[in-house]
């Protein structure tokens, strides 16, 4: 099996995960919290600022990253995911009154995917320069998970399209016709 065809099919079967993991994280944090999301929407302007810097730095770079995994750049990959554990924006620019304020603003939840996503970059950057192909997928993967699961419970005032709706009674069982009887 090629590389390029190993990279196609582990990069598709991680999308096809999607769904299941974000499932599995909202049930991990109790899914839309209005309390929750309120205290990120209520940090100061200047750190919202440098969070929106941080979140498009971190876009950027994995817009950049896709070709380079797609051509086995494993240097570059690993450059970029250490660019994105390393929040460089947020480390280097946050005064110590405001790294206070988002210790004591941002719940928990947060945190807990923010050390995961970095995490995951972490290991992005450690696979790159090993050259393991199918855990570089993974793991690109999981920062998109990341990305959507944070979104979807603490940024839905950016991102109204990541709001899920209630699924009571949702089943993909197929319907009964009304010519179907139960026996």
């Amino acid at each position: 099996m090629t590389k390029l065809f190993r990279f196609t099919l582990v990069f598709a079967l991680s999308i096809s995960l999607g769904n299941l993991a974000l499932a599995e994280s909202e049930a991990d944090h109790g899914g839309h919290d209005s309390q929750q999301i309120q205290s990120v929407t209520t940090l100061s302007p200047a750190i919202r600022e440098l969070l929106t810097l941080e979140m498009q730095s971190i876009q950027k770079s994995m817009t950049d990253m896709l070709p380079l995994i797609a051509s086995g750049d494993w240097h570059g990959v690993s450059r970029y995911a250490e660019k994105i554990a390393n929040g460089h924006i947020m480390k280097q620019q946050l005064t110590p009154a405001q790294v206070q304020e988002l210790i004591s603003t941002l719940p928990q939840g947060f945190k807990r995917l923010d050390n995961r996503f970095h995490s995951a970059a972490s290991m992005l950057s450690h696979a790159a320069k090993e050259g393991h192909i199918e855990l570089v997928t993974f793991y690109y993967y999981r920062l998109t998970e990341g990305c959507i699961s944070c979104h979807s419970q603490y940024a839905t005032h950016r991102f109204p399209g990541l709001i899920k709706e209630p699924t009571a009674g949702h089943s993909h069982a197929p319907e009964k016709s009304e010519h179907e009887h139960d026996h």
